[in-house]
């Protein structure tokens, strides 16, 4: 379940930005609490719903979203990143994310 997807985080984080990245990820798996089902256009969407308007929110539940995939690759939970090319909105990244 979506609790015990939150182990994932914090490996390798410093401890503040592994209590961030935890909050970000336990409000991400109720919007989308199958993960491994999840495409770039889902987290898109999600990361809209929750930062449009701040591209500084987006960038870190963006960067959250990406180190979370990334170690459920390692964990043999899924095999592809969808967060993997993100945009990274404070470098203007805004309309080619779709």
């Amino acid at each position: 379940g979506g609790n015990s997807l939150l182990g994932l985080v914090g490996p390798r984080l410093r401890p503040t930005s592994a209590v961030v990245y935890r909050r970000d990820l336990a409000d991400f798996l109720v919007a989308c609490p199958s993960p491994e089902l999840a495409t770039r256009a889902d987290l898109c969407a999600y990361l809209d719903s929750r930062a449009v308007d701040n591209p500084a929110g987006w960038d870190r539940r963006a960067a959250g979203l990406r180190y979370f995939f990334d170690r459920g690759i390692e964990a043999g939970l899924w095999t592809a990143n969808p967060a993997a090319d993100l945009p990274r909105q404070r470098r203007g990244d805004w309309r080619w994310r779709r």
